[in-house]
């Protein structure tokens, strides 16, 4: 069986997503993400709050739109569906809010 060179070896795609993830945990330190929430990726993802994944949301597609081989567009595309699948089922952490009804006693703990 002969194999197709033009075609990205998934050890290149590795090397890529692995640098993407290096910068993830960089951006997720920077958001102030506690080393324990940065244990793995899906777990970094669904710890940076709004504004950290709207920055990281940019950073990773000024990646795509300027990848300069199939590998790295490829490591970025991956990890696109990866935070977008984490992010859509994990809301952003914020401060809690304590809810009330307007008698003023406190009905539950609310994340914004």
């Amino acid at each position: 069986m002969t194999f197709n060179h033009s075609l990205h070896p998934s050890a290149s795609v590795a090397l890529h997503l692995s640098a993407i993830a290096e910068k993830i945990d960089e951006v997720a330190a920077r958001a102030g993400v506690s080393s324990s929430d940065r244990l793995d990726l899906e777990t970094a993802l669904r710890a940076l709050p709004w504004r950290d994944r709207r920055r990281l949301g940019l950073i990773l597609e000024g990646a795509r739109m300027s990848a300069s081989s199939e590998a790295l567009r490829t490591a970025v595309d991956l990890i696109v569906r990866l935070a977008s699948d984490t992010w859509v089922r994990t809301p952003p952490p914020g401060p809690e809010r304590k809810r009330q009804d307007a008698s003023g006693t406190r009905l539950t703990s609310i994340q914004s």
